[in-house]
């Protein structure tokens, strides 16, 4: 039974990737890129199932055979340059072309109740409006158009577009790739509702630094992940304790693992000893080394044998991690 769980990411990307080849090139699961089918990348199976098999996997080898990467708000390098905002559903289409495992999605309520798509309290950060998004109905808010580093975004036709809802963010990856929802003042159980609502709850992790707010949303479906941020190795253990079997893959801060003096360089390790997976970012000045060919974090990050990697230059960090043999 062991083996066979190991076996079934690879029977099922096997299986999804012949399907896909049987695909003609005006639909299904490829599209037409001056001719050429894009073959979309898949999430393998469940995602709590994924982890359980990536810590029995990690348990019998003694290390990792993949890194995942996970788009931050859906990010990639080539959205960045093409100013595709944040959190955005063409930002979305980016990081899965681009083959990201996972995107980082941010949520708020607006005054109405509606959970939109934003890191920002302010619109005026990810629109050309301002306004508190929990002063504001979704309607007043699609008054506005997304932007960003203030320039107001154009798809190929010219149209601008609008702030999504989360129930049409995880519309445009559903069946395509997971999703890690960032959540910021928003009720747990009526954000777990939605994400079953959406038939999306196979797919999606919920980030909290809130220990209750993980708690909370275990008891609106223990079947729901819960993706808690934690200080050391040791904090993982009061999750087991506790009970909550949707939470495996634990985030830490990027200064355990990176620069001179890093706090912590074996936190990977020593949350893997204890059965677990782990995440953290690159972001900022780590991600921007990478623009210039200095990919010494990344090696950071591999060295840490950490799981899960979060940065908004996707396509760049799978450049890597293909060289050293970790996709």
């Amino acid at each position: 039974m062991k083996k066979l769980l190991l076996l079934l990411p690879v029977i099922l990307s096997a299986f999804l990737m012949i399907s896909c080849m049987s695909c003609s090139k005006d639909g299904g699961d490829g599209t037409e890129n001056g001719g050429e089918l894009i073959i979309e990348p898949q999430p393998e199976m469940n995602l709590l199932d994924l982890f359980y098999s990536l810590v029995a996997e990690q348990k019998e080898t003694g290390t990792r055979s993949k890194v995942f990467v996970v788009a931050h708000r859906a990010n990639t390098w080539e959205g960045t340059q093409k100013n595709v905002p944040d959190n955005s559903i063409p930002a979305i289409e980016l990081a899965i072309r681009h083959g990201a495992d996972m995107v980082e999605l941010d949520v708020r309520t607006t005054k109405d109740g509606v959970f939109v798509m934003t890191h920002d309290a302010d619109i005026a950060h990810f629109t050309n409006g301002s306004g508190n998004v929990a002063d504001m109905t979704y309607e007043q808010i699609c008054q506005y158009d997304m932007q960003k580093n203030g320039v107001v975004y154009k798809d190929a036709d010219g149209n601008s577009i609008k702030v999504p809802t989360l129930a049409q963010a995880l519309a445009a990856c559903k069946d395509r790739i997971y999703v890690n929802i960032d959540t910021k003042d928003i009720n747990a159980r009526l954000l777990v509702d939605a994400i079953k609502e959406a038939g999306m709850r196979d797919q999606v992790m919920i980030y909290t630094g809130d220990r209750s707010f993980a708690e909370n949303c275990q008891k609106a479906d223990i079947n729901v992940a819960v993706h808690p941020y934690v200080y050391s190795a040791d904090d993982v253990d009061s999750y087991r304790k506790g009970g909550m079997t949707g939470a495996v893959l634990f985030q830490y801060g990027n200064t355990c693992i990176y620069g001179d003096n890093p706090a912590d360089p074996e936190i990977g390790r020593k949350i893997r000893a204890k059965g677990f997976l782990s995440y953290t970012n690159l972001l900022g000045q780590y991600d921007n080394a990478m623009l210039n060919g200095d990919f010494g974090y990344v090696r950071q990050f591999v060295d840490s044998e950490s799981d899960f990697v979060q940065t908004d230059y996707c396509e760049k960090v799978i450049e890597y991690l293909e060289l050293v043999e970790l996709r």
